[in-house]
């Protein structure tokens, strides 16, 4: 058997493939089975998926998750669409709804070079106002929040895949510096001191080591320096074949060992890289089911629990995710189809958590 099923959550399980190649299984709540945030990225209005507008996808998070992360509602194009003007409305419902239903929501991103307000992108006058628009943006999103997030991506993707990895040139560097990191995350941690404060890429997991060893480069002189920060976030935007589970183990293993917390940020699991699939077979969806236990497994190996910041799932459905639209492919990364059913990777997920000592 594939799976190890483990009668201390498994209620039912009856696994009924159809032609969707779905399974239909019944573990307990992903939630129930870790002492960390168990989240999931969610659309807010005015998305057609938006979470506060599917009852379907609120008994998903309300049965599975602990933790909300907004997708795209609290980056900075929608936050301030024009110079000064801050529209809260959208993510203070997330906010709102979470808090009724004894969620914690994880903020993403204060900053952000991809998302950032079209003005901000096609402004042409001096470098020093965009330090002014980095200043006021921090502080007044941070404060809106203060006391109402358990965290933050503070900035986001700021490095770039190159070997060696260096600096994103991107509107904030080029016109600030490199400064512009440490800047965001000491406004951050003035307009509120207690939310956690995280630092958050993608390809680190083992995909791009040189980038690794950039952030972690940071994230060193950041802690000897006093420059609040309190964790690493990773997007494990990964495949069935890549990067190795060796490489992850050890990216995880790296970051734990500075004593900052690792939170698994953005995690989906690709199974149509090569555009070699019509449909997800069984034999699929067991594969990418056993890639998921064994990376929540990795994760759990590596990261003690105190410095589990939590392990976040980008996208609900797979008619949610991002793959798709972004990459021009069909696929099925996440735990349930497009129906709101249970597939494969939801037992998978829960076996991998299940192993936490």
């Amino acid at each position: 058997m594939l799976f190890e099923f483990k009668p201390k959550w498994l209620l039912l399980s009856t696994w009924l493939i159809s032609s969707a190649v779905m399974a239909n299984v019944t573990p307990l709540a992903l939630k129930s089975i870790a002492d960390f945030p168990i989240g999931v990225a969610v659309p807010v209005d005015p998305w057609p998926n938006s979470l506060l507008r599917s009852k379907q996808r609120q008994a998903l998070v309300e049965k599975h998750f602990s933790s909300l992360t907004a997708e795209n509602g609290m980056k900075m194009a929608y936050l301030q669409p024009r110079p000064g003007e801050f529209e809260f409305t959208h993510a203070d419902a997330l906010v709102n709804y979470a808090k009724s239903h004894g969620l914690v929501v994880h903020g993403h991103a204060l900053v952000w070079h991809t998302q950032a307000a079209p003005w901000m992108d096609e402004y042409q006058g001096p470098a020093y106002r965009f330090t002014e628009m980095l200043d006021s943006h921090v502080r007044n999103v941070a404060t809106h929040f203060a006391g109402k997030l358990k965290s933050w991506d503070v900035v986001n993707e700021a490095f770039t895949d190159d070997s060696p990895s260096d600096y994103r040139p991107t509107i904030w560097f080029n016109n600030i510096g490199p400064g512009y990191i440490e800047r965001a995350f000491r406004l951050a941690r003035e307009a509120d001191p207690n939310v956690e404060l995280y630092y958050n890429d993608y390809n680190i997991s083992g995909a791009v080591p040189a980038k690794l060893d950039r952030v972690l480069a940071m994230l060193d002189d950041f802690l000897a320096r006093g420059v609040p920060i309190d964790g690493l976030g990773f997007q494990v935007h990964i495949d069935t074949e890549s990067p190795s589970l060796e490489a992850i183990r050890d990216a995880f293993s790296r970051a734990a060992k500075r004593g900052i917390k690792v939170r698994i940020s953005e995690l989906d699991i690709a199974v149509n890289q090569s555009e070699q699939y019509d449909a997800l077979s069984p034999a699929v969806a067991e594969l990418q089911a056993k890639r998921y236990q064994q990376v929540i497994q990795a994760y759990l190996d590596t990261v003690p629990p105190k410095l589990r910041g939590g392990i976040t799932v980008w996208g609900l459905t797979d008619g949610d995710s991002w793959i798709p639209g972004f990459k021009q492919r069909q696929d099925w990364p996440l735990l349930f189809d497009d129906n709101f059913a249970d597939k494969p990777a939801l037992v998978g997920m829960a076996n991998g958590l299940e192993s936490q000592p």
